[in-house]
């Protein structure tokens, strides 16, 4: 196939790439600056090129949409309206773009945070009410994408809702966990035993390749996630393990509870991130179930482990 792929500079982007031309594929890079070090059979452009039509549209056969303005725990006021001109505009302005040149595959990532939290597991077709700017942008983002495949019976339109995404090169998510375990400090509150859905860079990008290529009209969403759910005390296990770290050590709950608020204060007067705040406490007790049932009953298969992924983002962190 020939794919555009927006915001292929970013973590997920580059992860993308890689597997799309492993598997035959071919296409056009996009990103605000031109993408580099691309796999054979694709070329960097511009955004902006591509959008005052520098790029030959017709032999274009599905655009995978992933620019994107990322979640941050307290946005600025200028951030909050980032994510609105990026993930919603940004998503206006893709979307037109395939329908004056005819693109009638569009894929879209979207996020968890576009869905209410909940305290047990969320299927696709959970409620669409975020509690955070981001999610509300994402959300509003999902809803432009339905209206657009609701217009022309011919297209369709994937929606993919990944769980947090870790891997090679991450410094988000699962990064700062892990750095946590190796460096010997606290990791855990409590017993750990919120569950988190998460997913490694490598199965997102064959989920997306997988929905890319899929021959089927309309609009459906599928959440991406490793194949387990495992408790964040596994997970912490599991990374120790791989590691040869010492076993994961822990705050007792009632002094997280106590040392949260201070670390808002620290937090405001120095405007720096402190390792505990209300809002992270919160985040870490939140439980985020998200399964990938829906996605692998349509045929898809999972390319490595959760276990096998946090490996592959330990030999890069090592290496670095």
């Amino acid at each position: 196939m020939n794919i555009l792929v927006t915001g292929a500079r970013g973590f997920v982007g580059r992860g993308l790439l890689t597997v799309l031309a492993a598997s035959g594929h071919s296409g056009t890079a996009t990103g605000r600056v031109v993408p580099s070090h691309l796999p054979a059979g694709w070329r960097g452009m511009s955004r902006d090129e591509v959008l005052s039509g520098g790029s030959r549209a017709d032999a274009i056969e599905a655009i995978v949409h992933l620019e994107v303005k990322q979640h941050c725990a307290r946005p600025t006021p200028a951030e909050a309206h980032s994510f609105t001109t990026v993930n919603v505009g940004g998503t206006h302005v893709w979307l037109d773009w395939a329908a004056i040149h005819g693109v009638r595959r569009f894929v879209h990532l979207s996020s968890i945070k576009a869905v209410s939290p909940c305290s047990h597991q969320q299927c696709e077709d959970a409620p669409l009410h975020p509690d955070t700017p981001y999610g509300q942008s994402k959300a509003l983002a999902e809803r432009a994408v339905r209206l657009w495949a609701e217009k022309d019976h011919l297209r369709s339109a994937m929606i993919l809702r990944p769980a947090p995404v870790y891997g090679p090169g991450n410094e988000a998510n699962l990064a700062a966990f892990v750095r946590q375990i190796l460096a010997g400090k606290p990791s855990l509150v409590g017993r750990g035993e919120t569950q988190k859905s998460v997913v490694s860079r490598l199965n997102l990008a064959a989920a997306i390749e997988f929905v890319a290529t899929q021959q089927s009209t309309g609009c459906e969403v599928f959440n991406v996630s490793d194949s387990n759910t495992l408790s964040l005390n596994q997970l912490a296990d599991i990374i120790a393990e791989i590691s040869e770290a010492p076993a994961p050590k822990r705050i007792p709950s009632l002094l997280a509870h106590c040392v949260a608020p201070l670390g808002d204060m620290i937090s405001v007067l120095t405007g720096r991130d402190f390792p505990l705040t209300t809002a992270r406490l919160k985040a870490i007790h939140e439980t985020s179930i998200f399964p990938c049932d829906k996605l692998v009953a349509a045929g898809f298969s999972h390319r490595q482990s959760t276990r096998e992924g946090l490996s592959e983002m330990l030999t890069w962190m090592r290496a670095e």
